[in-house]
C-alpha cells in the first residue's frame, strides 16, 4: 500500500506543531486526518482546503479518539502542556491522561506507528527541577505503556516563538532571563514535521528511537546579533531578573533559571545526517520564517 493510500491522524492539527506535520505529510502524499476541537474554525477550514480530512474530537474523550483513529496507519501525538500558565494548569494530570487515551485508541485500531512530541530535557538531569518536564515524562511513559510502536521527538525552543511570544522580543530588543552567554538550542516547527514524516515513512527504522531536536544553538547575545544582522537594525540583548519573570509566570522563571546553570546539548550534526535540510535560525529567518519576522518588525514600526 502506497503513502497515498495510508492515513495519518494528526492531533493538534490547527496548532503550530500539528499544523506543520499535517502540511508536511500532505506534501509527501499521505492522507491526513486532522483532529481538532473546533472543526468549524478558520484554521480547520484552511486545513480542509489544503486536502486534509478534518474531524472533531478531544484528547480527553476516548470515544472521539476511537472514531478519529479508525483505519489510520499512523498517529501524530502532541499535547498542550499541563503546567502552571498553560491551558491545563488547573489539571496537571491532563497530559498523561490524554496521552494514555490516545495510545490506547491507536493500539485498539491497529495503528502501525505513533510519533509523539514531547520536550528536550525529559529523562535528563533537568527533569527533577522542572515541573513541565515531569508532566512530559508522564505522557511519554503513557505512550510507552500503550504498546504501539512509536518514535519520541523532543523539540527544543521553537524558532517561531522568538517572533510571536511576548517573552522574547519586546520593543525590538531580545529580553530574557537567560544570561547573555547562556546557550539555547532552537528548532523550526517545519523540522519537527520533517522528523515526524521521516519516522512514518520508515517506521521499522525509527521505532523505539528518541530524537532531541535542534537546528541551531546560540547564546543570547549571538542570537540578538544574528537577528539584528538579518533584519538590518540594532537588536540589543536585555537581561532581566528572576523576579520580573516570576511575577507573570513562576514556572517560566524557574525553568529559565535552571537553564542558566545547565546547558542543554543537542547533537545537531547527527540530526542533520538524518535530515540534511535541518535549518539554522538564520536559514529559517531568511526562508520559511521570513513572513513571521517581517510581520513582527512591521508591527513594531507601526506602533
Amino acid at each position: 500500500m502506497s503513502q497515498s493510500e495510508k492515513t495519518i491522524l494528526v492531533t493538534g492539527a490547527t496548532g503550530r506543531q500539528g499544523g506543520a506535520v499535517a502540511a508536511r505529510l500532505l506534501a509527501d502524499g499521505w492522507r491526513v486526518r486532522g483532529l481538532t476541537r473546533d472543526p468549524g474554525s478558520a484554521k480547520a477550514k484552511a486545513l480542509k482546503d489544503a486536502g486534509a480530512e478534518v474531524v472533531g474530537g478531544d484528547l480527553d474523550d476516548r470515544d472521539s479518539l476511537d472514531r478519529a483513529v479508525e483505519g489510520a496507519f499512523g498517529v501524530f501525538s502532541v499535547h498542550a502542556g499541563a503546567y502552571e500558565g498553560g491551558p491545563y494548569g488547573h489539571d496537571l494530570g491532563h497530559e498523561e491522561r490524554s496521552a494514555a487515551k490516545l495510545g490506547a485508541a491507536a493500539k485498539a485500531a491497529g495503528a502501525v506507528h505513533l510519533v509523539h512530541s514531547s520536550s528536550i530535557g525529559v529523562g535528563g538531569p533537568l527533569e527533577e527541577h522542572m515541573d513541565m518536564l515531569q508532566r512530559k515524562a508522564e505522557a511519554e511513559r503513557a505512550i510507552h505503556a500503550s504498546g504501539v510502536p512509536h518514535t519520541i521527538l523532543r523539540p527544543t525552543s521553537f524558532m517561531e516563538n522568538t517572533f510571536d511570544s511576548f517573552r522574547e522580543l519586546q520593543n525590538g530588543a531580545l529580553v530574557s532571563l537567560l544570561n547573555a552567554d547562556t546557550y539555547e538550542p532552537h528548532i523550526a516547527a517545519d523540522d519537527i514535521a520533517a522528523f515526524a514524516a521521516i519516522a512514518f515513512a520508515d517506521p521499522e527504522s525509527h521505532a523505539g528511537k528518541v530524537y532531541e531536536l535542534a537546528g541551531d544553538d546560540l547564546t543570547q547575545t549571538d542570537k540578538a546579533a544574528l537577528i539584528g544582522r538579518v533584519v538590518g537594525r540594532e537588536v540589543p540583548y536585555v537581561g532581566i531578573d528572576v523576579e520580573q519573570v516570576a511575577a507573570d509566570s513562576p514556572s517560566t522563571a524557574k525553568m529559565l533559571g535552571v537553564l542558566n546553570d545547565h546547558r542543554m546539548k543537542v547533537d545537531i550534526e547527527a540530526l542533520r545526517a538524518i535530515h540534511p535540510g535541518l535549518l539554522t535560525l538564520e536559514q529559517w529567518m531568511t526562508g520559511i520564517g521570513k513572513p513571521l519576522v517581517d510581520a513582527y518588525f512591521a508591527k513594531l514600526d507601526r506602533a
